[in-house]
């Protein structure tokens, strides 16, 4: 059985399709080595089962010159027409990807110029079941949410695959806590500060920094925020706000994804002030990293952090998320949170971890390169 998987943004973008598709092709490479793999992305460099596509991306010319809508499109048509004969002539049984844009475009080429390969849509989005019904031969749905409007939509249980994101649960862990003096001077951190951390791209849509610096900002002085994730159009704005409501209380960093779990080892505290996620992989890494979690009360996020000690809000609501940030901290000392953060880890572990889900995966993969033939009515 040989498996493609496709990342258009892998060692170019920092964000959680990346860091799931290289997080997957290690899983497999380790755990599951009767399965050829090959990586095929964007950007970075070539290696063993690694392989470098070459397109057009949004950062750069010609495609910036036509607006950022344009160059993601540009991007992605221009990564599946490089890609499609390399899929083609490699004898490739499934082809694993995240971005629709791509997985359509390799649709119609498959469609008009032939090809054997399945495509598996991983619905990382979210997209609506409308825009991928039709345009892939398999779907992966994260999360319960997700499988339940699929089904609802219309779309057979049969092309549904209700698989959450895998995580290495050694690389999160409350072990990264050894490195933590270490992490806060490289950041410029006082050991004894109270840190908050996100990881989420530094923007005011969607993933809501602009929100979290407000409520951080009401916490006082000893309270520290740092945000790791690309940087965007928003960051420099972003930037001056932070330094006017917390002067020289804040850093933005950009640190490879091999090195974010030591930012949740030096960290007291995770937030993520997104409204929605397609699942929200970074909130599992903080579980099972033992940090105390602040999550918003979307339904998503209601599934994630069932039978776990994550706090659960209105992130909507002004002073919401600094009142729960406070009472976080005010039982930072206290006993039972230390065997409550144990116990999520162990549930995140038992739902998230590569342990648990490779053979969901490989089961996923047996049935979508050997599909069992429709049957009348």
């Amino acid at each position: 059985m040989k498996i493609a998987l496709i990342s258009t943004g892998l060692g170019r973008v920092l964000r959680g399709f990346e860091s799931f598709t290289e997080s997957l092709f290690q899983a497999l490479r380790h755990r599951a080595s009767e399965v050829d793999v090959t990586l095929f992305q964007g950007g970075g460099q070539a290696g063993e089962q690694r392989d470098i596509v070459p397109n057009l991306h949004r950062a750069d010319v010609p495609s910036r010159w036509f607006g950022p809508d344009t160059a993601s499109l540009l991007e992605k048509r221009s990564f599946a027409l490089a890609l499609y004969p390399r899929l083609r002539t490699g004898g490739y049984d499934v082809v694993h990807y995240n971005e629709l844009t791509m997985g359509s475009a390799l649709f119609h080429l498959r469609r008009r110029l032939g090809g054997q390969f399945k495509l598996l849509y991983c619905n990382g989005a979210p997209s609506p079941p409308i825009h991928f019904h039709h345009r892939c031969d398999f779907t992966q749905v994260l999360t319960g949410p997700d499988y339940a409007a699929a089904r609802e939509f219309g779309i057979a249980d049969s092309r549904l695959f209700p698989i959450p994101y895998g995580i290495d649960a050694d690389t999160f862990s409350p072990a990264r806590r050894t490195s933590h003096n270490f992490t806060r001077d490289e950041l410029g951190v006082p050991r004894d500060a109270l840190m908050v951390l996100s990881v989420a791209a530094v923007k005011r849509e969607h993933k809501r920094i602009d929100h979290l610096i407000e409520e951080t900002a009401r916490l006082g002085p000893h309270v520290w925020l740092v945000v790791a994730g690309q940087r965007t159009d928003d960051t420099p704005g972003l930037e001056q706000l932070a330094e006017q409501r917390m002067p020289g209380r804040w850093r933005f960093v950009s640190w490879p994804h091999a090195r974010v779990a030591e930012l949740y080892g030096a960290a007291d505290l995770f937030v993520l002030c997104s409204l929605t996620e397609a699942f929200g992989l970074v909130t599992v890494e903080a579980m099972l990293s033992e940090l105390p979690v602040i999550v918003h009360d979307g339904p998503v996020f209601q599934w994630l952090a069932q039978g776990t000690a994550a706090h659960v809000i209105d992130m909507a609501s002004p002073g919401a998320l600094s009142h729960a940030l406070g009472e976080v901290f005010a039982a930072g000392a206290a006993s039972g949170l230390h065997s409550a953060l144990r116990r999520t880890r162990e549930v995140a572990r038992q739902r998230f971890s590569w342990e648990s889900l490779m053979p969901q995966y490989l089961e996923m993969y047996h049935q979508v390169s050997n599909p069992k033939p429709h049957r009348g009515v």
